[in-house]
């Protein structure tokens, strides 16, 4: 099978060409896809991580996946941040330290993932915080990684990727599974198969909704992120299924998708150019006369 796949941006229109590619594949079993990129003249590197989780699904499926005609420029990025290197093309040197590899972490890498976390994200711009405050942002991310764990089901792990631009003033990172989606765990909490995308979605953005109980997070864990997103002037992304969320620059948007995108994708944008420092409200009580 052949597949030409278009520009891919970060934005409701990118996750429904991916999604696209998801639908076009899902019957493909013990073949060959071909997926060429001589039509794209654009890919948001963070997108590298729902990309993987599509094309291991397909290559779960007993599937050869080649990716052939790409445009010299994606081609670059691509190899830079360790994409293309799962597709037998060898590694670029990133002599400007932009990218953020991309990464397929199985459910039991935890510390892995909090090590990725912890080295990509220093160094890259991230506006000044407390030492309390950076704690609770980066143990924030991680819970976006727990949640694609103990939520998915995905047998094919977490896939993570990211690209910073010093001249935009922006960091994009994206964690994506191949799991079951948000829809089907509401639908299961409420034991109701008639709950779409978007209104699962909603609830599950909701203060304090969970569909999981134990000693992990059950939700989403992007409460705080969403928080600082907007203090932070940043962005933050979901798509699952047939539902999208974006928090930019302090507007929410919810919007259903056309196509069904597998699994649960979360995206953080960062902007760098922010000069605030961020402390956390408890410290700052704390530091308050008596």
């Amino acid at each position: 099978m052949i597949y030409y796949l278009p520009a891919v941006h970060s934005t409701r229109e990118g996750w429904e060409t991916l999604a696209k590619l998801a639908k076009a594949t899902q019957a493909l079993f013990s073949d060959e896809l071909q997926l060429n990129m001589s039509r794209l003249d654009f890919f948001d590197a963070n997108m590298a991580a729902p990309l993987g989780a599509i094309l291991s699904s397909v290559a779960d499926r007993f599937n050869t996946v080649r990716i052939v005609d790409i445009p010299r420029p994606v081609e670059t990025i691509l190899r830079k941040n360790l994409f293309l290197t799962h597709y037998w093309y060898k590694s670029l040197e990133d002599n400007h330290n932009t990218t953020m590899p991309f990464r397929r972490l199985r459910l039991s890498d935890e510390g892995e993932f909090e090590e990725y976390i912890h080295w990509q994200l220093t160094g890259r711009g991230i506006p000044r915080m407390s030492d309390a405050a950076s704690r609770i942002f980066k143990k924030k991310v991680f819970e976006v990684y727990q949640n694609a764990v103990f939520h998915s089901e995905s047998s094919l792990g977490v896939f993570v990727c990211g690209q910073f631009f010093p001249q935009q003033n922006r960091l994009d990172f994206t964690v994506a599974d191949a799991g079951i989606g948000i829809r089907e765990n509401v639908r299961r909490y409420f034991n109701n198969p008639r709950i779409n995308s978007l209104p699962a979605l909603k609830w599950a953005l909701e203060p304090n909704h969970t569909t999981k109980s134990g000693p992990y997070p059950g939700g989403l864990g992007l409460e705080f992120l969403r928080k600082f997103a907007r203090l932070n002037d940043g962005k933050i992304q979901i798509a699952s299924r047939y539902a999208f969320y974006e928090l930019s620059r302090g507007t929410e948007t919810f919007a259903n998708m056309t196509v069904d995108f597998p699994g649960t994708a979360v995206t953080i944008e960062i902007n760098t150019a922010d000069e605030s420092t961020y402390i956390l409200e408890s410290e700052r009580k704390s530091d308050s006369p008596n």
